[in-house]
């Protein structure tokens, strides 16, 4: 048993850290493909009325959450993340194949809660097998954390671009096609690429009943809402520029695509600037922007300004995306799976809100009003900071 460790652990140790931000990417993209689109397949494609988007994305979420929590704690009780991760891709193709085969709302829900509900616990388990790697391993584990969701945003930076272009030349089935491969390719690069991350179950065991205090759990509040501060802006996005601006197709690929390529060097310094402010106060100045984007997004009426709003989200998300999860991990070092999970199950619950949200707001009044709710999610996001402070500094005294 001793040998089988140390064989993996000079496997481990043969692991550059550029693979597991190639893994980001291939993960994110997959996303990529997928999300910016979900709201207009369902309304433009399957004909439903805007509410039922809420439909889709609490019981799909919902579902997800239960899944994704469970094997994160399966993760944390020395369950290979690396085979976890392969059956949250498996769990995206079949949902995909149902999406791309049929024109009942009825089946895609079913799909969605048997199969991609297994699919959301694919990052999750990335991060995982991601910080398993770096706990065996000198780093900075802020840059290391930046780097990894640096990964995701590059995804998102081409993802959505090719999506829509997809979208307007071929139709869903070739931006679902698209995620299809992406899958694939993921399964196929953790199972050649990387080795199984030994574990020591009975320290994990033991180590996974340390409880989460407060303040973790009021920073995941504000993790949630700066999720569904981001969802209802971008799944309103297409909608709002296309339908109500009148703009052309590709204007939210663009959008999106432009936002995630700025993002990431704000990712990629956000350590650096780690060392002359406080993470808490760099979230801070996220929340800030963030409001500013929105509030100017609702006044917006140019594909110019439109663009040029990119630079003030960016800032917001690059900020928010880089340092929330390693201020996570810090509250709650010793469980990996669970903080993994429940950083990626609060962007999920922030897009089941907010995604939600933007439906009802669209029923009553236009997608265009979703920015202002966008814009209080903001607001909500700062009294959770201040709270998490507040904890913070209770626990440590």
């Amino acid at each position: 048993m001793r040998a089988r460790i140390k064989v993996a652990q000079c496997c481990m140790s043969s692991v550059s850290p550029i693979l597991f931000i190639i893994l980001s990417t291939l993960t994110g993209l997959v996303g990529a493909f997928i999300y910016p689109l979900m709201t207009y397949f369902l309304v433009d494609e399957l004909k439903v009325e805007p509410m039922f988007i809420g439909v889709y994305m609490v019981t799909v979420t919902l579902s997800g959450l239960v899944i994704s929590q469970f094997l994160g704690g399966l993760a944390d009780k020395g369950t290979s993340a690396r085979k976890l991760y392969v059956l949250a891709n498996t769990g995206i193709i079949c949902a995909l194949v149902f999406y791309m085969t049929t024109d009942s709302f009825a089946l895609v829900l079913f799909a969605g809660i048997c199969f991609m509900s297994f699919g959301n616990a694919s990052i999750p388990q990335m991060l995982t097998l991601s910080r398993q790697w770096a706990n065996h391993h000198t780093v900075d584990i802020t840059q290391f954390n930046a780097r990894i969701r640096a990964g995701i945003s590059f995804a998102w930076m081409m993802g959505p671009p090719l999506a829509f272009a997809l979208l307007a030349s071929v139709g869903f089935i070739g931006s679902f096609g698209m995620a299809i491969f992406a899958s694939i390719l993921g399964v196929l690069f953790v199972w050649r690429m990387i080795p199984e991350q030994p574990v020591q179950v009975k320290a994990i065991q033991g180590e996974s009943k340390e409880p989460a205090p407060w303040s973790f759990w009021f920073l995941s509040g504000a993790v949630v809402l700066g999720s569904m501060g981001n969802n209802m802006y971008t799944s309103s996005l297409p909608l709002y520029t296309i339908n109500e601006l009148g703009l052309p197709s590709y204007t939210p690929g663009v959008l999106m695509g432009v936002v995630a390529g700025v993002e990431i060097p704000v990712m990629l310094v956000s350590s650096w600037l780690c060392k002359y402010f406080s993470k808490q106060t760099l979230m801070n100045v996220a929340f800030v922007c963030g409001g500013m984007f929105y509030t100017g997004i609702f006044f917006a009426e140019s594909f110019s300004v439109l663009l040029g709003l990119q630079l003030i989200n960016a800032v917001f998300y690059g900020l928010f995306a880089g340092l929330g999860l390693t201020l996570l991990q810090e509250q709650l070092p010793t469980r990996i799976g669970f903080t993994a999970a429940v950083y990626s199950n609060g962007f999920k619950v922030g897009v089941m809100i907010g995604a939600s949200s933007t439906g009802l707001i669209a029923q009553f009044f236009s997608f265009q009003f979703a920015m202002l709710g966008a814009t209080i999610t903001t607001l909500f996001s700062l009294i959770f900071m201040v709270l998490f402070k507040l904890c913070n500094v209770k626990e440590n005294t």
